[in-house]
């Protein structure tokens, strides 16, 4: 097996050293020979083809692949961000995300004015106060299950809290996730997201799929009656609320409920488990955030935005190895010139952040998980660091995203020890390619010690 894969990267050099001496002002495609000898190295592994394609085509800084064009060279990336127009419509075709703001450009100024200001920055740090609260209450979870001796599902209980933290501090509604009030919503939720999306489990015209939409549909009709039936008129969270729907109206405030709901819980649940995966694996890395943790509890109780600089860095260094949004779609509505390549009218443009976080020729130890990258440099090196997308796709979310991971880390370990055990998976991804977003491909189950208080 060993001889077979040194026999196939020799194979992939050859052709590698030949498409160099292609003249670099076309756009280099795999083919037939090509494409059967990724399929030897990684099986069905797209996302693994994808980032080794990124070094064979590396002085390209783009490629084709499956009639998409992948770009990776951090100028070109940063010309196709900024001038080209996002491409996520088509993407979402199938989608329950379909009719949100994400899947058309076509939304009105005043539906994206209320969207703004919910998830403005100042607005979400109002509210970490929230946050620590929901974390206190999982952490009595987490404490009951370790005391009968149980592997504790981080996943789950990311997921669960994430989806009571959009409940709480966006429409300040109770939604029940971690007192287990909600589970046929997240059931409906990880039914299209990740059996039919990222692991290709269903189809989206199967039953299984067609019953979750339905029953989506059907809660977040009635979760936003509720916020809208319950609005404080003193509240601005209410307002924020009121607001979204008189700018579109019932049925696309719904639709873009489902936006908050699903976006809202899925990074956090693809983001916390591959952290606390790494903090079992690097116990003397846990010990040293726990005492970061330790030492600016109080603070942090204070004021929620207190400074963790080490939590802080191990984070942007787990989303650049582990960029959760691996790409951002683009299109060109007219003749563009990237570089040194003509673009045809309406091409389909990848800009692939994975491969872009994990490139050898921009990161020194590109692929490996260094805690204190971060930390240590204060800075990017000047490198193309976009995690949460950049431009017209950045995610909305992501300062909801980032303070709700910061506390998450400071607030469990402040209360556990993490360990491996023998059910705990290796870390490995599946990509929901519809919504861009890669996931763990198993629930992370580890062991949770309580600390001494």
């Amino acid at each position: 097996m060993m001889t077979s894969r040194l026999i196939i990267h020799a194979i992939l050099c050859i052709l590698k050293y030949i498409n160099n001496l292609i003249c670099r002002s076309t756009i280099p495609e795999t083919g037939v020979i090509v494409d059967t000898l990724l399929y030897g190295l990684f099986g069905d592994d797209k996302l693994l083809k994808l980032e080794y394609l990124c070094q064979f085509y590396h002085k390209f800084g783009l490629y084709k692949y499956e009639k998409k064009i992948y770009i990776f060279d951090e100028k070109m990336a940063q010309t196709a961000i900024n001038k080209l127009d996002k491409g996520a419509d088509h993407y979402l075709e199938d989608s329950p995300l379909k009719d949100t703001f994400l899947g058309s450009s076509q939304k009105s100024p005043e539906t994206r004015r209320a969207i703004a200001s919910i998830f403005r920055k100042t607005s979400i740090d109002e509210r970490g106060h929230i946050m620590i609260r929901d974390l206190d209450f999982m952490c009595d979870n987490i404490q009951d299950v370790a005391s009968s001796s149980r592997a504790v599902n981080i996943t789950q209980f990311s997921l669960r809290l994430a989806l009571d933290i959009v409940g709480h501090v966006l429409l300040r509604l109770d939604l029940g996730g971690l007192k287990g009030q909600q589970n046929l919503l997240l059931d409906a939720m990880m039914t299209i997201l990740h059996r039919c999306y990222a692991l290709a489990e269903i189809t989206s015209d199967s039953k299984e799929f067609l019953q979750a939409t339905e029953n989506l549909d059907r809660l977040t009709s009635q979760i936003l009656e509720d916020a809208l039936n319950t609005n404080d008129q003193n509240s601005d969270d209410k307002r924020l609320v009121a607001q979204l729907h008189e700018a579109c109206g019932f049925e696309q405030a719904k639709d873009n409920m489902k936006l908050f709901l699903m976006a809202g819980t899925e990074t956090t649940a693809s983001t916390l488990p591959v952290i606390f995966y790494l903090l079992t694996k690097y116990p003397q890395l846990q010990m040293e955030l726990q005492a970061e943790a330790d030492e600016n509890m109080a603070n942090l109780r204070k004021d929620p935005n207190f400074p963790l600089p080490k939590i802080e860095s191990v984070m942007k260094e787990v989303l650049r190895v582990y960029p959760i949004a691996p790409f951002i779609s683009r299109q060109n509505n007219g003749p563009v010139t990237l570089g040194k390549v003509n673009l045809q009218e309406h091409s389909d443009l990848i800009v692939f952040t994975w491969g872009i976080h994990r490139s050898p020729y921009t990161w020194d130890k590109s692929t490996e998980f260094i805690p204190f990258r971060f930390y240590e440099t204060k800075k990017t090196n000047s490198n193309l660091y976009i995690p949460f997308g950049a431009g017209s796709r950045v995610c909305i979310g992501q300062h909801l995203a980032w303070l709700e991971i910061r506390l998450a880390i400071a607030v469990l370990l402040n209360k556990f020890d993490f360990r491996q055990i023998e059910e705990t998976p290796d870390l490995r991804f599946v990509v929901d390619w519809t919504h861009a977003v890669v996931h763990p491909d198993k629930d992370m189950l580890v062991k949770a010690v309580p600390r001494p208080a």
